[in-house]
């Protein structure tokens, strides 16, 4: 029976935090108005600001596997390997760029 253990986790969040103010300036808004549930949806979840991977005329900033190689990057500043020294990294995700292939091969890190 063969052991594995987590040793590093990475992270990457896109830009500079977005504000709940400034939310609708890049998601958009409906009919050119501010949504109406908006405040009550905020008041509920207690999220004070978030990072997205788009600009404020809805363009991609980064695709998922770019976002999941600069956390893979990250994860590997903070050990000392080379990541030539490492034999498996996971990554998965809900939305991937694209249907095929499978995530994990369009991660390069």
């Amino acid at each position: 029976m063969y052991s594995a253990y987590i040793n590093r986790m990475g992270k990457f969040l896109p830009g500079e935090p977005i504000n709940n103010d400034e939310m609708e300036e890049y998601l958009g808004k409906i009919a050119s108005r501010a949504s109406r549930a908006r405040q009550r949806i905020l008041n509920s979840n207690g999220i004070q600001q978030r990072y997205y991977a788009i600009d404020k005329q809805q363009q991609t900033l980064y695709s998922n596997s770019q976002m999941a190689a600069f956390a893979v990057r990250d994860a590997i500043s903070q050990s000392n390997l080379e990541p030539g020294a490492i034999d498996l990294l996971a990554c998965a995700t809900t939305l991937p760029d694209l249907l095929v292939p499978g995530f994990a091969s369009t991660v390069s890190s």
